[in-house]
């Protein structure tokens, strides 16, 4: 999701849960590959809280997405400690997030023998506990942050369940810089992402907030060869909204139209 950069850090790296005091609301929609039969499609839901005293932030994920006939559906809720340093303007993060995850097949979308045991076997694992781990550490300007999601597959104890393209950590470092002008902030960011059984994929970035913060847009460049625009409004420091496209990566350009996102963001200050 490229919500992951700017808009809902907290997506990416639960150590990001309730920076602020008072609530987020985030939710978002991408569908990958259109005109191909099948494609792609993700759905989030998420919320997190900081907490008055700036310590503690709480949060809650609901992810779904689905690909042809598999399905994924995921569910946690999140812990997050916010460790403040040299007199509160450092801090020191740490985030844990632990909740449910059920993969299935749809037998309704399957094409070809609805009777082999592989698909069948498929369906009949349970529902299983699974989570992510996150640190980061925050300055005013400087923001360095690594994350561990799916730590059952981390630790090797659900190797029976392994495919790929499946993220395995993710590393990031962004810097904003701040004007009294028209652009009021520029914030370039670097980030790696580690996928099972693929190469690692290279991230570089910047976004810029324009009038009072009432308007952004930024863009991506991928090691995949793609790139990712995104266009988004802030109306009163309350609700936003992000769209994003991004490109086919090299091997894909030639087969569909690449990859569409909307995001919406709704805060309640304390």
């Amino acid at each position: 999701m490229g919500s992951i950069y700017y808009q809902n850090q907290f997506l990416a790296n639960p150590a990001m849960a309730g920076l602020e005091t008072g609530l987020n609301l985030n939710a978002a929609f991408k569908t990958q590959w259109t005109g191909i039969d099948g494609a792609p499609k993700i759905q989030y839901l998420t919320g997190d809280y900081g907490l008055a005293n700036t310590k503690v932030g709480l949060g809650f994920l609901f992810y779904n997405e689905g690909a042809g006939a598999i399905n994924r559906t995921r569910a946690t809720v999140t812990y997050a400690y916010h460790l403040p340093l040299n007199g509160e303007t450092n801090f020191l993060d740490f985030g844990l997030s632990a909740g449910l995850m059920n993969e299935w097949i749809d037998f309704g979308k399957a094409k070809g023998d609805l009777d082999d045991d592989v698909l069948n076997s498929f369906n009949d694992r349970r529902l299983y506990l699974d989570g992510d781990f996150g640190v980061a550490y925050r300055s005013d300007k400087l923001t360095l942050q690594a994350a561990l999601p799916n730590l059952k597959r981390f630790f090797k104890r659900d190797v029976l369940r392994n495919v790929v393209d499946r993220s395995i950590y993710f590393i990031a470092a962004g810097y904003k810089f701040t004007t009294d002008k028209v652009i009021n902030s520029i914030e370039p960011k670097l980030v790696y992402r580690g996928v099972q059984n693929y190469d690692g994929i290279f991230d570089a970035g910047v976004n810029l907030q324009f009038l009072g913060n009432k308007l952004m847009l930024n863009g991506i460049y991928h090691s995949t060869n793609s790139f990712t625009a995104g266009f988004g409004a802030n109306y009163k420091n309350q609700f936003s909204i992000l769209f994003q496209y991004t490109t086919n990566t090299s091997k894909m350009q030639s087969y569909s139209n690449g990859e569409f996102e909307v995001g919406l963001k709704y805060s309640i200050k304390n």
